[in-house]
């Protein structure tokens, strides 16, 4: 990264976030409610210190100061770049502010201008993105490896048949599997149980297979200018199949699909999280679960999908549907509920403050006295996973998919 004293371009700064800086009371709200300071109590983390210490950045910078070359003091510098990076941009702090601050809009803003600038991302962070550019996947895997899961599944005969491509099949549904669900070994039962479920549903669907790309929504995370194009490519390919809905089985890849393309361009389809999907299929009959699954279930909120998407119900549709499962809420859920710390970077920045985090998260739903911990997200349930063992907990951490396979009678 470069010094201090290079400058952030204030042109790349949005003026209706530049603005949110003045917004910024600095009441101390979002310091109460902050997941990174609650594990750390370091002040630089919370959204006020970002704010106050941007400002500071950008009048010794700008304007009448910056005509006298104004020095940035190094602390000022180093203490907002460990805030803005060490952050899981988990939109916690938009809910709690009293002015309505769009926080996580504001840090990703910030974030692409500190990259333009080489003030920012941390080397680590950098270097993750380069590498999601040249493999085009976080897992730095070749492409030919995103046919894996698929070939494991059928010989051990979790997945009940092989699923359609649909530059073949010609389907009007695409279900997205996600980098995650695709190469991380710990989360790929997920693509298989989300395959069996359509399948047995009768639902009509392909996949890319081979040909799937990745989303880039954490080259957006990061700030690198590189997701416009690779989005734009993106785009392009999936209107080019002429599909009519796309199922997506990873919260951040949804977020990335659904709110994020289209500030680049047009999507000519729908977009549904797969609970979304699921919720829908059970409504309709089509989807019946007769197995029970006995227990009590907890429900972790991902941040990506409930905060920054508003979906909260449709995943609590789903398993209040399965028979025999009981749902106990945690404490602190829907709007307010706790990050398990995997988004927005952090697990790069930081990995023990992630898994903190994720372990934190681990009590609260130890505290529900549930048997199971759910979530609909790939890469919430490997965190979650990853903080269950730290804990030596007991409590069973199960993807909704799973759950939903179990019920219907398919799960092996």
């Amino acid at each position: 990264m470069k010094n201090a004293n290079s400058h952030i371009p204030v042109d790349k700064l949005s003026p209706r976030r530049l603005m949110c800086l003045d917004a910024c009371t600095r009441c101390g709200e979002c310091q109460n409610w902050c997941p990174v300071y609650s594990l750390t109590e370091n002040e630089k983390v919370t959204p006020r210190a970002k704010i106050k210490n941007l400002k500071a950045i950008l009048k010794a910078q700008n304007g009448f100061w910056g005509l006298f070359k104004s020095e940035i003091p190094p602390d000022t510098m180093s203490d907002f770049l460990t805030g803005l990076y060490e952050c899981s941009c988990c939109n916690q702090c938009h809910f709690v502010c009293p002015s309505r601050i769009d926080t996580v809009e504001l840090w990703e803003n910030v974030r692409a201008a500190m990259f333009i600038s080489g003030l920012g991302p941390i080397p680590e962070q950098r270097t993750f993105c380069q590498n999601l550019v040249k493999y085009g996947n976080p897992f730095k895997k070749e492409q030919s490896a995103r046919a894996d899961w698929i070939e494991d599944g059928l010989q051990d005969g979790t997945l009940l048949q092989r699923p359609e491509l649909i530059t073949e099949n010609k389907a009007s549904v695409l279900l997205f599997i996600g980098c995650t669900a695709t190469f991380d070994e710990k989360v790929n039962k997920i693509a298989k149980h989300t395959v069996n479920i359509l399948s047995k549903a009768g639902i009509k669907f392909g996949i890319l297979g081979t040909e799937e790309n990745c989303c880039y929504g954490k080259l957006r995370r990061m700030g690198d200018p590189t997701f416009t194009q690779l989005a734009q490519k993106n785009i392009e390919k999936l209107n080019d199949l002429g599909i009519d809905t796309l199922v997506s089985a990873c919260a951040g890849c949804f977020k990335t699909l659904y709110s994020d393309y289209p500030k680049v361009g047009r999507q000519k389809y729908k977009i549904y999280h797969l609970s979304e999907y699921l919720d829908m299929l059970i409504r309709q009959g089509q989807i019946k679960f007769e197995v029970p699954v006995p227990g009590q279930v907890t429900y972790h909120d991902p941040c990506l999908l409930g905060r920054h998407n508003n979906i909260y119900d449709a995943p609590r549709h789903v398993i209040e549907a399965i028979p025999g499962m009981e749902l106990v809420e945690m404490e602190r859920v829907r709007q307010f509920s706790r990050c398990c710390g995997v988004g927005g970077g952090l697990k790069i920045a930081n990995h023990d403050l992630q898994e903190a985090a994720s372990v934190r998260r681990i009590k609260d739903a130890e505290e529900t006295g549930a048997e199971y911990l759910t979530t609909p997200c790939p890469t919430c349930y490997a965190g979650l996973l990853g903080g269950a063992l730290k804990a030596e907990s007991q409590i069973k951490v199960i993807h909704m998919a799973e759950l939903a396979a179990r019920s219907m009678g398919i799960n092996k």
